[in-house]
């Protein structure tokens, strides 16, 4: 008897540590880089994402089953992931974004439990271009740790496990107070806010609602204090860093409010918030007549840089079209220069606007561009270079 008992028991924990299956779909190309980059990178995470307890599904079977549902790998939602899992008859699958902000790679990668569609863990990174294979295993091992099985442990649905401790667990949007809506799960934790994957959180009108956004330090507060939160550092509107959980106040439909712009300036969608003149100022300055008479509106270097590394710019055989990660478009153009002797060059070819930093007591940096490409360099102070401002 105390024999049978001894195998019944064996038997029960060889069932309780029996293998899930978990699958690691293709990374996303967001902003600043190309698919066939992010093919590569996460090709690393793949290799070293090997959570304990999991038996991982080959690449083409993944392959063959997004195929045959016609999916479009670039393009799937949340919700058609799912379904590759169910197909597969995975527990856990893996995804994420990979996007190129300021010559730096920003990694999202979550898993998603495909029993109830929700995200289970998340770990992301920022990091410099020439650090990314160890980064990409440091993300991958942190990852995998978080959804690890171990000896006589119940597999079960996790929250998100992003906080230190354990929020409310929410199998669908709750209500606070009869107005505030909360989504049903953490999305990641973030260096900026993440304007794209709000965006297309909205486009897809996940959960019925099309006007997610971050909460106020007000609602932050009311959340906490209702067991919504865990212990980590939480997004809001005016702290730009830490976790995201979206919420709304707004009807199932409703749109995001559009953030109060002022008048003659763009929301391109940076990552900054930096909003953008929708035209220049009129006529060629020196680099110390714009600093003396524009001052902080008038845009720094790293104004630049972001707008460069962010945007996509298309030559319209005067100028540029720089369109935003959200689909709003600014056009500079090629308004050429006056040189130091008064007279004025390359109008309608090239486009040179000065940035509001400085080199050396010689020279400052100024962005130029022609139809071949564009760059930020430095210029003498006394040639007369276009000026377009921007508004924080």
């Amino acid at each position: 008897m105390k024999r049978l008992l001894f195998l019944s028991m064996m038997c029960l924990m060889a069932l309780s540590m029996q293998a899930q299956r978990c699958a690691v779909l293709e990374f996303k190309a967001g902003v600043g880089i190309s698919q066939n980059d992010v093919d590569g990178i996460s090709a690393i995470f793949i290799t070293y994402f090997r959570p304990a307890g999991y038996t991982m599904v080959e690449r083409t079977q993944i392959d063959k089953a997004i195929e045959e549902q016609g999916f479009q790998r670039s393009q799937m939602t949340q919700a058609q992931m799912v379904r590759v899992g169910q197909i597969l008859n995975v527990s856990k699958i893996v995804v994420g974004d990979i996007n190129v902000v300021m010559g730096q790679y920003n990694v999202d990668a979550r898993v998603i439990n495909v029993e109830t569609g929700t995200i289970s863990a998340t770990e992301g990174a920022t990091f410099a271009t020439s650090s990314y294979r160890a980064s990409m295993q440091s993300v991958a091992t942190k990852l995998a740790a978080k959804i690890a099985i171990t000896p006589g442990q119940t597999v079960q649905a996790n929250p998100s496990t992003s906080a230190a401790s354990s929020p409310r667990t929410r199998s669908g949007v709750e209500v606070l107070y009869g107005y505030l809506k909360i989504f049903p799960n953490e999305i990641g934790e973030f260096q900026n806010e993440p304007k794209t994957v709000i965006a297309q959180i909205n486009k897809q009108t996940m959960h019925d609602y099309r006007s997610w956004r971050l909460p106020t330090n007000e609602e932050l507060s009311l959340l906490r204090a209702n067991n919504y939160l865990g212990d980590g550092k939480y997004m809001t509107r005016e702290s730009k860093t830490g976790i995201v959980l979206l919420v709304t106040d707004k009807d199932k439909g409703d749109t995001l409010s559009i953030l109060t712009v002022p008048d003659g300036y763009v929301d391109l969608g940076l990552s900054s918030g930096t909003f953008w003149k929708d035209k220049n100022d009129y006529g060629f300055f020196t680099y110390d007549e714009a600093v003396s008479r524009f001052g902080s509106k008038l845009p720094s270097k790293e104004k630049f840089e972001e707008l460069k590394s962010e945007c996509k710019w298309e030559w319209n055989g005067s100028g540029y079209k720089v369109t935003g990660p959200n689909g709003n478009s600014i056009v500079l153009p090629a308004s050429g220069y006056r040189n130091c002797d008064g007279s004025v060059s390359y109008v309608g070819s090239n486009g040179d606007y000065w940035s509001s930093t400085p080199l050396d007591s010689d020279y400052a940096w100024y962005l130029y561009f022609d139809s071949d490409g564009k760059g930020v360099n430095g210029s003498y102070r006394c040639f007369g270079l276009s000026v377009r401002l921007v508004q924080d």
